[in-house]
């Protein structure tokens, strides 16, 4: 996976535990002259988020169900059509759904009318201009966003994890070899290693829930990626003798 600008390494924070408890020795049962050494790193480092994720909808309401279902149905249908028409982008639909209201006009009688939605979702890590452009014209359609957001795709974090894995091992090692020189041992030995990583998104550029103007549909929406955190934390348990 080829990221959208160099990646901006952040190292630092990480936290050292040493545990020398009795107990902790006895369930491991070493033997006289082992110490037990309870290690936990944690790297950490900045990533371009290199994926373009929008959320459109559209929406109606009538007093005749069957009338809004072909409206909604049709204005979908033409919008599935021009994005699967777009190269690079994933898309999908959403939920739709159709229910019953009851308006109660000011001093008028109940009147039962239909609202109907249904949304579509599309995704690209290589045409960001085309989805924006794409969103924009359904926008001019009728089409509401719900959300417009860029994210980390898992395998890029997955790529970003293997590497701070290798950094995170090499402090453990320091550190145990630190611990060892302090405690007057000559030898170590890691018996245990467990890691827990994460990746999250940027966050989300926040529009309109409201029918747009005219005007202002005409101008497809604006998204530029920000940088998500990639974290990884080791934790190990050395042996010292």
């Amino acid at each position: 996976m080829k990221f959208m600008k160099p990646l901006s390494i952040v190292l630092g924070i990480s936290s050292l535990c040493i545990a020398l408890a009795a107990g902790a020795q006895e369930s491991m049962r070493l033997p006289e002259g082992q110490t037990l050494l309870n290690l936990s790193v944690t790297e950490r480092q900045q990533v371009t988020a290199d994926t373009l994720v929008a959320r459109l909808r559209v929406e109606g309401e009538d007093r005749d169900p069957a009338s809004l279902q072909e409206r909604i149905n049709r204005q979908m249908q033409s919008a599935l059509e021009q994005a699967n028409a777009v190269p690079g982008l994933q898309v999908s639909t959403g939920r739709y759904s159709v229910y019953r209201h009851e308006r109660r006009p000011d001093g008028g009688r109940p009147e039962t009318l239909w609202r109907g939605t249904q949304t579509l979702e599309l995704e690209t890590d290589s045409e960001p201009t085309a989805l924006q452009e794409l969103a924009g014209q359904l926008q001019a359609e009728g089409f509401l966003v719900s959300q417009l957001e860029y994210r980390l795709s898992e395998q890029a974090a997955e790529a970003v994890r293997d590497s701070l894995l290798e950094a995170a091992i090499e402090r453990i090692l320091q550190r145990a070899g630190r611990a060892a020189s302090a405690l007057g041992k000559s030898d170590l030995d890691v018996v245990e290693l467990d890691m827990d990583g994460s990746g999250g998104a940027s966050p989300p550029i926040m529009l309109r829930s409201m029918a747009a103007e005219a005007d202002a549909a005409r101008t497809a929406p604006s998204a530029q990626a920000g940088e998500s955190e990639v974290t990884l934390t080791v934790n190990a348990r050395v042996v010292l003798r």
